[in-house]
């Protein structure tokens, strides 16, 4: 069976500190729609929904297998061999450069099935993403209720 692992952050809007109208974009987000939206598409088409708790996933260093603790819970002395070294951009504890959102991505899963990169060797495949934008995804000429083509 299929699985389809969402990541979960469930204090995530009330600790938002942008600027105001940026804040009040972002918080007005329908999130929770989303997902309830992703989670009905994926039962119906028979796929398994795993919620993951994602605190700690874009710091902890996936090559080096830190432990990822979980907020309030166990995380009094969690430390990290990685680091985000700029926007986008995560240095792992062995030099390699991965991109940050792919990382924590393979960390929520790792997360939920802690044994799921066992195998895996190279993590080249995290450094750079093949980047779709929804023009790119959408042909001009179908139309998109709230979207200019």
């Amino acid at each position: 069976m299929w699985k389809l692992i969402l990541g979960v952050n469930l204090l995530w809007k009330q600790r938002s500190n942008m600027n105001k109208i940026n804040n009040q974009n972002f918080v007005s987000m329908p999130i929770t729609l989303l997902r309830t939206m992703i989670t009905y598409k994926a039962l119906n088409a028979g796929i398994r929904i795993i919620e993951q708790e994602e605190s700690y996933t874009s710091k902890a260093d996936l090559i080096a297998n830190d432990r990822i603790p979980t907020y309030g819970v166990d995380d009094k002395d969690a430390s990290f061999s990685g680091k985000r070294i700029k926007r986008g951009l995560y240095r792992c504890s062995n030099g390699m450069i991965l991109n940050a959102d792919c990382h924590a991505a393979a960390n929520i899963m790792r997360k939920a099935i802690p044994d799921i990169w066992k195998d895996t060797r190279d993590y080249t495949f995290l450094s750079a993403p093949d980047v779709y934008g929804f023009h790119k995804l959408n042909p001009k000429g179908i139309p998109v209720k709230g979207i200019a083509a």
